[in-house]
């Protein structure tokens, strides 16, 4: 693409560029060495002519490309017929007269080759072209740094990427002996279930599912919150200078934390699951009563809890989920919407189940309204709904007129 553009900005006929010449058999003997010429690109000739210089072989001297390739030297040549150091053409060479020729260097200096244009016609090229052709060799450097840049992100990635796997395959290791140990503990309840009372087996549940809960939260939890951590320093170690040329490489190193964000709020969720007993009539009402309790000790806010109508006992999958959007919703409202007042209110009749938290905080933006289900930044607001679709009912996140954030869950029975 470079060698075409270059042979597009400068009208000429043929455009090639060639890699650093290497010297053949060098000896300080002769005056003139066999050069091998490695050809990378041409734009403007036939495949015939390609194919001729993608097997030059050795070339006797280096005759007018001495200054550009090992000087550093643009050259302009009107008519190398005319030209003494015009030697060691090699046979088969395209008939050109003028001559541009510009060395191509890395940002870091070093020399990748050389632009080589010619023209059949004599008197082509002036010092304007030599500065369209020095522009674009610029741009060329930034673009090779990139691609190295890219290289190199793309191999720490997948190196990155690799650790991670490994680890998720321990993980995994250790999460099925867990489960073969639980497969063997409810085979031993099952034996006691008729020596003790449902008491004791509640209890004994509890107990059970407490310790699965402190041991995804001492380990799991744990884990997804040091790769957080991760994430922050790698953030930290980028250096403030070249930002914009850093940009490609942040937005997956953000993506990693808003990932090991969400794989904590999942572990929270399943935690909180595991840490709830098995829910009997008003356990829903229960649990939100402890909640609003809670936002109460811990904050100034003023929170309450009005029950408008329970008619009928909610599946524990149903409950659950409401529980979780309640939790979700008023952990929101504490962190992020400077509000004074919280009020979640329930309806539970014999078609549908209904859970509103409304604030008078500083609600939410119109674009996060309109984005948050394909946004990976709002993870909390996309898990709300995705618990919501699952159970197949509707999910609504508005602001109120007179401000402050209404989230309404409402789902089928």
């Amino acid at each position: 693409m470079i060698t075409d553009a270059a042979r597009r900005v400068t009208a000429a006929q043929y455009a090639a560029f060639f890699l650093t010449p290497e010297i053949a058999g060098e000896n300080p003997q002769q005056s003139m060495n066999k050069v091998i010429f490695n050809l990378a690109a041409i734009s403007g000739a036939t495949p015939s002519i390609e194919k001729h210089f993608r097997h030059l072989g050795p070339v006797e001297g280096m005759g007018v490309l001495q200054p550009v390739f090992w000087e550093g030297t643009s050259v302009v040549v009107d008519d190398v017929h005319q030209d003494v150091r015009y030697v060691g053409v090699p046979r088969g060479h395209i008939p050109v007269r003028s001559f541009l020729g510009v060395q191509l260097r890395t940002r870091k200096g070093t020399t990748l080759g050389a632009f080589l244009i010619g023209d059949t016609q004599p008197s082509r090229f002036n010092t304007r072209h030599v500065e369209l052709i020095e522009a674009l060799g610029a741009q060329a450097a930034v673009a090779i740094h990139n691609a190295q840049l890219i290289a190199r992100e793309r191999q720490a990635m997948e190196q990155y990427a690799a650790q991670l796997e490994r680890e998720v395959r321990e993980r995994t290791a250790e999460l099925e002996r867990r489960n073969q140990e639980l497969s063997k503990y409810a085979t031993d309840l099952q034996t006691l279930h008729n020596e003790l009372t449902e008491a004791q087996k509640r209890q004994m549940l509890a107990d059970d599912r407490s310790r699965i809960a402190q041991e995804l939260h001492d380990r799991v939890q744990q884990t997804l919150f040091a790769i957080g951590l991760k994430a922050d320093w790698i953030l930290g170690q980028l250096p403030s200078e070249g930002r914009d040329e850093l940009v490609p490489y942040i937005r997956p190193v953000h993506t990693i934390k808003q990932l090991a964000s969400l794989g904590t709020a999942q572990v929270r969720d399943a935690i909180f699951a595991l840490s709830m007993t098995e829910l009997q009539e008003g356990g829903l009402v229960s649990v939100l009563y402890t909640m609003i309790h809670d936002l109460r000790e811990a904050t100034s806010i003023e929170a309450d809890l009005v029950v408008v109508e329970l008619a009928v006992p909610l599946p524990g999958r149903i409950e659950s989920a409401l529980l979780t959007i309640a939790q979700e919703s008023l952990s929101n409202v504490r962190r992020h919407a400077q509000a004074t007042i919280v009020i979640v209110t329930v309806q539970v009749t014999n078609e549908q189940a209904i859970l509103v938290v409304q604030d008078n905080g500083i609600g939410l933006s119109q674009q996060v309204l309109q984005s948050y289900r394909n946004n990976t930044t709002h993870l909390g607001l996309k898990g709300m709904h995705h618990r919501l679709e699952e159970l197949g009912g509707q999910f609504a996140l508005v602001n109120g007129e007179e401000g402050g954030l209404i989230v309404k869950a409402v789902v089928p029975l």
